[in-house]
């Protein structure tokens, strides 16, 4: 995971910063999302990486970069941090353009696939260098931070002989010093045993919990739904979809119903005002009810006599979701090719 460190920064608890449009604190000009990226390309040579990638990534956003290996994804997002050098369209970073990312210092905190560690320093001594070199004034100090990663009491141990979770922690932890406003972590489940999966979860749900901008680029789609709040879809180098999250999982309010008087169910539904939607091809009845109350939709079906058995919210999973729109790009493109 080759880490971003002369020019990257880390992230400022969102609840210090400005939500509006008026100067942020440090003097730093307003700016409307953390990171926009409009007609992005990148080629090499006839190989084309990135094909004109539009993205929006709104301040306190967890926003996921969503696609199976080899999509596109690394290149997007290293062309987006001027890492890269873009074949044309326009990437701003908390409103700076791309290649003048050098004056976002202390304001970005950016960990790609591999850590870049010291291995023969200690975990201490790899975080002073990274907070010298993004030139880091208040915020999250080096304690802080390594207990934010769960990492306390490892001062002092040789970053050469940590696990490759630990290592993806201290690189995290790097990530977060100071007081960063974005902070982009490229695959940080890669690699992790399913242990180290639930531990990356938990810090990322708790830099989600303190209103912090993240943006996460991952194919475990499964396990990113429970922290991401939007999402934008790559493949092949395009970005085929960019949205909420709950956009993506189906609309809240609708559950799945399995009773054994299905009449009554429709009865019961009706006083909450709720309707019915039908069967599906499981027999479970689907039920839609945005503004009612689950507990009270529940009680008004046992009320009815319906015999309930399952009561559960319908609600696609985003792996199933990014399936369904994968094999919906892979038809039109088939279908284009055929006409």
């Amino acid at each position: 995971m080759l880490e971003f460190d002369s020019r990257a920064a880390s992230l400022r608890p969102m609840e210090q910063v400005d939500r509006g449009n008026s100067a942020l604190p440090g003097g730093h000009p307003p700016y409307e999302a953390a990171l926009a990226v409009r007609g992005l390309v990148k080629r090499y040579g006839q190989t084309v990486a990135v094909n004109g990638a539009d993205l929006t990534v709104g301040r306190g956003q967890v926003y996921g970069l969503l696609g199976p290996n080899g999509s596109g994804k690394t290149t997007t997002l290293s062309c987006a941090l001027g890492l890269l050098k873009a074949t044309s369209g326009t990437c701003t970073v908390l409103g700076v353009p791309a290649h003048k990312l050098h004056r976002t210092k202390g304001r970005v905190g950016c960990v790609f696939d591999v850590p870049a560690l010291l291995r023969g320093h200690s975990v201490a001594q790899n975080l002073k260098y990274q907070s010298k070199l993004r030139g880091h004034r208040g915020g999250r100090g080096l304690d802080e931070a390594l207990h934010r990663v769960g990492l306390d009491g490892f001062q002092k141990r040789r970053a050469g002989g940590l696990s490759l979770g630990q290592e993806k922690r201290l690189a995290i932890a790097g990530a977060i010093m100071g007081s960063p406003e974005l902070v982009v972590l490229d695959e940080p489940l890669s690699g992790l045993d399913p242990m180290g999966v639930r531990g990356m979860l938990a810090l990322l749900t708790e830099l989600k919990d303190d209103g912090q901008t993240l943006i996460v680029s991952s194919h475990r789609l499964h396990e990113m739904q429970e922290v991401l709040t939007h999402a934008a879809v790559i493949l092949d180098g395009e970005v085929i979809r960019e949205a909420a999250l709950d956009d993506y999982l189906g609309r809240p309010g609708t559950y799945e119903i399995r009773a054994q008087d299905p009449e009554a169910v429709k009865r019961g539904a009706g006083v909450v005002g709720a309707s019915l939607l039908g069967v599906g091809p499981d027999g479970l009845l689907r039920v839609e009810a945005p503004h009612v109350n689950p507990g009270a939709l529940a009680a008004a079906l046992v009320e009815s006599g319906s015999g309930l058995i399952h009561f559960t919210e319908a609600r696609m999973g985003l792996q199933a979701s990014f399936e369904a729109i994968v094999e919906e790009r892979l038809s039109a493109k088939k279908a284009g090719g055929a006409a």
